[in-house]
């Protein structure tokens, strides 16, 4: 097995897109989106003996202290959907090993993966000198399969999400996609009040346009709202990738909310990623099953019934993990954190 360093898109993303479950934070243009805003990007492949590429990782060097940093790879590395699950372990441990070797990396403190794999009982796909880290990107989803009918698909839903529905139609919420600089203000305007409301901490508004603006220029994100007699009451940023519709962002207004203007934006969206041929809707994060998870948060119970509302499937992914490469450093950077109170 060798490592290769690809600077050819047209490879990567035939590679990523062959996946059935692609992930857009290791796509050629989420690592364009991250390098403009001033992080170094590389995007690694493991090769195997008969050219075939076994695993690939995009990640982006983030900087600590002491000149030294760390390589974040957003839901990485992507293990080939060939490689059997009982051949992970060996093929990110290759990988790994790899990496050590490759001088053009710059010096760093440790290596941060997220591997979109499921979770399994008494199963650690892992080498053991990886360890648990705070999770960064939602290691548990609600993924939606559109496969069956739209009939089917209200069948599964939760009773209460059919009756919200027909709740807005009833109103006339209306959704539309839009580019216009004025709804994506509102939008905007939208996502700071619902972090007020819920007291949540959420990116800053200078961050969510240049997300929608360089990942809709890819043809990647776009932007749904849901209106009433003019009035933006709800709105979601999507993205579309591989075969998977992503609700990323979403807000909503503390106007008419007994117009349920979220549930007809959401079952529209679904409607729409349906015809468009995808076969996932992915709701990009809920609180893990088991409530004594270390990853579950009591302020992600509301969402989380939400989103689990609408019928889809559970998946809980292994979480955020990191390879320390000193371990006196880490440590001490963890310690740092634990005592500031961000552990």
């Amino acid at each position: 097995m060798h490592l290769l360093e690809v600077n050819d898109p047209a490879n990567w993303e035939i590679f990523q897109l062959r996946q059935p479950w692609a992930q857009f934070t290791q796509s050629w243009a989420w690592g364009e989106f991250r390098k403009a805003l001033g992080y170094p990007v590389r995007r690694l492949a493991l090769v195997g003996e008969e050219g075939e590429w076994l695993c690939t990782v995009q990640g982006e060097y983030r900087k600590k202290f002491l000149g030294l940093g760390y390589w974040f790879a957003p839901r990485g590395p992507v293990i080939s959907h060939k490689v059997d699950k009982g051949n992970y372990r060996a093929v990110i441990s290759h990988l790994v090993s790899l990496m050590a070797e490759k001088s053009k990396l710059p010096r760093c403190l440790f290596w941060r993966f997220e591997p979109a794999v499921r979770l399994e009982s008494q199963v650690r796909y892992l080498p053991p000198r990886f360890t648990r880290s705070l999770s960064v990107n939602p290691s548990s989803t609600n993924l939606l399969n559109l496969n069956p009918s739209e009939e089917e698909l209200l069948a599964r839903m939760h009773e209460k999400t059919r009756y919200n529905i027909r709740v807005a139609a009833k109103h006339g919420v209306k959704t539309r996609l839009t580019s216009h600089p004025a709804d994506i203000d509102k939008f905007l305007q939208l996502m700071q009040e619902t972090e007020k409301r819920a007291g949540f901490v959420q990116h800053s508004s200078n961050y969510l346009y240049k997300t929608l603006q360089t990942l809709a220029a890819a043809k990647m994100a776009r932007l749904r709202v849901a209106e009433l007699n003019g009035a933006m009451l709800a709105a979601d940023l999507e993205i579309v990738y591989g075969q998977t519709v992503t609700y990323l962002y979403g807000a909503s207004s503390h106007l008419m909310r007994q117009a349920m203007a979220p549930y007809a934006l959401h079952w529209d969206a679904i409607k729409a990623a349906k015809q468009e041929g995808n076969k996932f809707y992915d709701f990009w994060g809920v609180n893990p099953v088991n409530v004594s998870s270390p990853l579950y948060k009591k302020s992600w119970e509301g969402i989380s019934r939400f989103k689990n509302g609408w019928g889809g499937q559970q998946v809980d992914m292994i979480g955020t993990w990191d390879l320390p490469l000193n371990m006196s450093l880490y440590t001490l950077i963890f310690m740092r954190r634990l005592l500031s109170g961000k552990a």
